[in-house]
């Protein structure tokens, strides 16, 4: 079953998100291409239950609506997309970011209320043919976020995300390509506090060690980051390589400063048997991140380092893909995750954890339906030293029913099942209306205050 380059690479246009620079230049292989590509969708979703991250809302709705296409001209492939988004949830606190959990300093609150955020999302890239065997492109993207709460401690917090990646290819035959890019990242937020009466905020450092912050202020975060990637794709097999290198500062006067630089680095492997009726396909990906937490020094001369976060992802896939009869596609998914969170002042405190996860996925098709499911399952271990140890006076303060809760939920032991049932209208030929749903159970009783939680989302799209 022959499968091109080109054709493996556009099914990354199915998501929100345009592809990567470096799998954007190997657009220009396959030479039977379409000449034109669009699709339009809007859809709605809701999730409810108490087995949850203290971010997410007992009950939550959302809507968006998007767009995205690619065009083939002779020597240029022009690419675009944009996103609007909106998600209002009920119940929430914890972090006031709009991404939690992404850079190693917080701001939490505890008051359960309701949280509106509205986010937008604009991208497009070209590549163009220089020669025969070379092309160079370009690829932008921007997002732009906001989250607003109105309960006793109110705040708002705006966010942006701007990312540009220029491109190199060198195409070595219609099949087979080598991609290079460059990679630049800019992402800031800001969050707007105007506390009441209620309960002030917390300044996390990392391990949930921190101080309160009264009165109203500004808090800001910036992250810049470079990186350069590679991407190698023949019909049967495809690699790739990304090394970033990534430093932030955070804080306003009233807050204190702060200085995060990291690292991170990810590949991946996908090697294709290709078979007259079946395809397998074996992938294993890999990545490494790492981020340091620095503090200015009450003098302001130089930094002193508070914690560092050590975190790698594996994943293995292995999947069947079918040519003929009703069963397309057949897949297993391992994950495994261990991160490792040090405090490194005044005492060092050291945080171990480890998470597995396994996925069987299946699709059928019958005519005009399609048919994919999936069942996962598992948990994690974790080992805190600083919690047994005596805390001297000099200690941050700890929000330990938080950590613990937060914890709780990352490691509780869970099963889970879901599925998507896509319905192709007749006419006009590429209109079709998608339900899917996902329900996770944890096999214990949670700190979240749970075991259950349901995620349902209804889609209409065209693709012409």
């Amino acid at each position: 079953m022959k499968t091109t380059c080109c054709k493996v690479c556009l099914l990354g246009l199915l998501l929100p998100a345009l592809l990567p620079a470096q799998e954007v230049g190997l657009l220009r292989l396959d030479p039977d291409r379409s000449a034109r590509e669009t699709k339009v969708a809007l859809w709605g979703g809701v999730e409810e239950g108490w087995f949850r991250p203290s971010y997410a809302g007992t009950f939550q709705w959302s809507a968006g609506a998007r767009a995205e296409g690619v065009r083939h001209g002779e020597k240029t492939t022009w690419m675009g997309a944009v996103s609007l988004e909106q998600r209002t949830g009920y119940g929430m606190l914890s972090s006031m970011l709009l991404e939690p959990g992404y850079f190693p300093v917080d701001l939490l609150e505890f008051t359960p209320g309701m949280k509106s955020r509205e986010t937008g999302r604009l991208e497009a890239g070209f590549v163009t043919e220089m020669g025969y065997e070379y092309a160079a492109g370009l690829k932008a993207s921007f997002q732009a976020g906001y989250q607003g709460k109105q309960t006793e401690l109110r705040h708002s917090s705006f966010g942006m995300d701007l990312q540009v990646e220029p491109t190199l290819t060198y195409i070595m035959d219609d099949n087979m390509g080598l991609a290079m890019a460059y990679v630049f990242r800019l992402k800031t937020e800001r969050v707007q506090l105007q506390p009441g009466d209620g309960e002030a905020a917390f300044l996390d450092r990392g391990l949930r060690y921190g101080s309160f912050v009264d009165g109203a202020g500004v808090f800001p975060l910036l992250q810049l980051s470079h990186g350069l990637a590679g991407h190698f794709s023949s019909e049967e097999a495809s690699a790739g390589l990304e090394w970033t290198w990534k430093r932030g500062q955070a804080g306003a006067l009233d807050f204190g400063s702060y200085l995060f630089p990291g690292s991170a680095v990810s590949l991946f492997y996908e090697q294709v048997f290709l078979a007259d009726r079946t395809d397998h396909v074996i992938r294993v990906s890999y990545r490494r991140d790492r981020d340091q937490l620095r503090e200015k020094n009450a003098d302001g001369a130089g930094f002193t380092a508070l914690s560092d976060r050590l975190g790698r992802d594996v994943t293995l896939k292995y999947e069947l893909r079918f040519l003929d009869g009703a069963v397309r596609r057949l897949g297993i998914a391992l994950d495994g995750h261990r991160h490792e969170d040090r405090s490194l002042s005044p005492m060092s405190d050291l945080v171990k954890r480890n998470l597995g996860a396994a996925t069987l996925s299946t699709s059928f098709s019958f005519g005009p339906v399609d048919l994919d499911l999936e069942a996962l399952a598992g948990g994690g271990l974790w080992r805190d030293r600083g919690r047994s140890k005596e805390e001297p006076e000099d200690r941050p303060y700890r929000r330990t029913e938080d950590w613990l809760r937060l914890m709780d939920y990352q490691m509780a032991p869970r099963v889970g099942a879901g599925g998507a049932l896509t319905f192709h209208f007749p006419s006009p030929k590429g209109l079709y209306i998608r339900l899917d749903g996902r329900w996770l159970h944890a096999l214990r009783k949670t700190a979240t205050g749970g075991q259950n939680r349901e995620i349902g989302n209804l889609t209409f799209g065209y693709d012409f």
